[in-house]
């Protein structure tokens, strides 16, 4: 079951090799090491649609840009377009496609055409822009368990790197979470510490205090995460980054969990155990409300962090 909103209609335009083209003239060889062998990066980002403004922003684009020059330098791609190149691409497919709502990005740079699983080059790429409404859960919040799948570790199959490849270890704790009836999963490392979810990063309250695992931890060096660590005391909320024990979310008097896609989306439990009251806890909320306001523009203190797309 795919429970991605299908918003293939609304795409008028991709860009593929840093071109503009119809979303249906778009291809991939089926013998590309980026599929065949996963040699592949990516980043997703979002734009929000600012009402006032007439204007969609987009969020964190040079962080989340600079992960991306990480992550291929880690792949030994071959000459890969600039940063530069693929920012005009993400602004122009935005404004070929007109949208005027919230927005998922995604950019992928590959191994291109024919090759081994060594193979470095040719270096392809691709953005899709798609509308991509705040999920359900960002209100309501979610049940989680412990994944039994361990995070894979930082000298096999380092989750430091956004690379497609990660995302097996994510699908079989995603896919173990669904078969409980979970909305969500949590993935421990090998010494039993918490990593992260699936496609997220965790937070849990103890003491007052949003404990987040540090990036030591086999996280994602997550946007997102980073963000809240930055702008928390503003909202007068306290935080800090360390190891996390698995007993520790059966004591958290609130959670969340974080990221591009999810943005801040409350845990309400944890193996069956109630967080709190096992509603969206009171200081959740309150990050919330302040992360809608960076992201859509109406706190200026920010205004670093966006990218304006038509009014620029």
């Amino acid at each position: 079951m795919n429970t991605t909103v299908d918003s293939r209609a609304q795409i008028k335009f991709v860009s593929q090799n840093n071109q503009l083209v119809p979303y249906a003239d778009a291809k991939i060889s089926i013998m590309a090491p980026g599929l065949t062998f996963g040699a592949l990066v990516f980043e997703g980002y979002r734009a929000y649609w600012n009402e006032e403004k007439q204007d969609l922003f987009i969020f964190r684009l040079e962080e989340h840009m600079r992960r991306l020059e990480f992550s291929m330098d880690l792949l030994e791609l071959d000459n890969p377009p600039s940063i530069e190149t693929f920012t005009n691409d993400i602004l122009a497919t935005l404004k070929a496609n007109a949208f005027r709502e919230d927005t998922y990005i995604r950019l992928q740079v590959y191994v291109d055409d024919w090759g081994s699983m060594l193979a470095t080059g040719p270096v392809g790429s691709s953005v899709i822009c798609r509308p991509r409404p705040r999920v359900t859960d960002f209100s309501t919040g979610k049940q989680f368990v412990v994944s039994s799948w361990r995070r894979n570790a930082e000298n096999a199959s380092p989750p430091r790197i956004k690379a497609a490849a990660n995302y097996l270890n994510s699908r079989m704790a995603g896919l173990e979470a669904k078969r409980q009836g979970a909305g969500g999963a949590i993935l421990l490392n090998e010494d039993g510490t918490v990593s992260e979810g699936p496609g997220g990063c965790l937070f849990i309250m103890r003491d007052g205090v949003f404990i987040t695992p540090d990036v030591t931890s086999g996280i994602l060096e997550s946007v997102t995460r980073r963000t809240i660590l930055e702008f928390a005391a503003s909202a007068g909320v306290e935080t800090v980054e360390r190891t996390v024990g698995r007993t520790e979310l059966y004591l958290a008097e609130e959670a969340f969990y974080c990221g591009t896609g999810q943005e801040i989306m409350p845990i309400t439990g944890f193996d069956g155990r109630l967080v709190g009251d096992g509603a969206p806890g009171p200081a959740t909320r309150k990050l919330q409300a302040a992360f809608d306001e960076i992201v859509r523009g109406r706190n200026a203190s920010y205004d670093d962090w966006l990218t304006p797309v038509y009014n620029d």
